[in-house]
């Protein structure tokens, strides 16, 4: 549970990394002048160690869990980067988006009220 809690804020503070770092972009820039900007901009090397930290604490979800079963979990970063944006970029959240974010939560009750590996791989070990 810990992994899935880990990579749920991962995948948020890339987003709103990512967002911020490109939102502080030059809007005429061209592809070059962008490309030399992302080089210059730490925010962006931080975006890429988390993406890195994501992917190993990825593997190591993956390892103790199924994908059927971690995947839809993560969904929760869904919420968290909407809910975030809206009080850290001043996005708003539309009537769609608060019903959309009820019905991830729901799903994600669901999904956690099952378990976290199947049977047959629990008791032969079976990759």
């Amino acid at each position: 549970m810990v992994g899935l809690v880990i990579a749920i804020v991962l995948d948020t503070a890339v987003q709103l990394l990512w967002k911020s770092a490109v939102s502080a972009l030059p809007e005429t820039a061209s592809l070059t002048a962008a490309v030399a900007a992302v080089l210059h901009q730490p925010v962006f090397a931080a975006v890429g160690v988390l993406l890195a930290c994501q992917m190993a604490n990825w593997l190591k979800v993956l390892d103790h869990a199924d994908l059927s079963y971690a995947q839809p979990i993560t969904a929760l970063s869904y919420v968290s980067v909407g809910l975030l944006s809206a009080a850290w970029l001043g996005e708003s959240l539309g009537g769609l988006q608060i019903l959309g974010i009820v019905f991830i939560f729901a799903g994600v009750w669901f999904i956690g009220r099952s378990g976290h590996t199947t049977p047959a791989r629990e008791q032969h070990g079976t990759p």
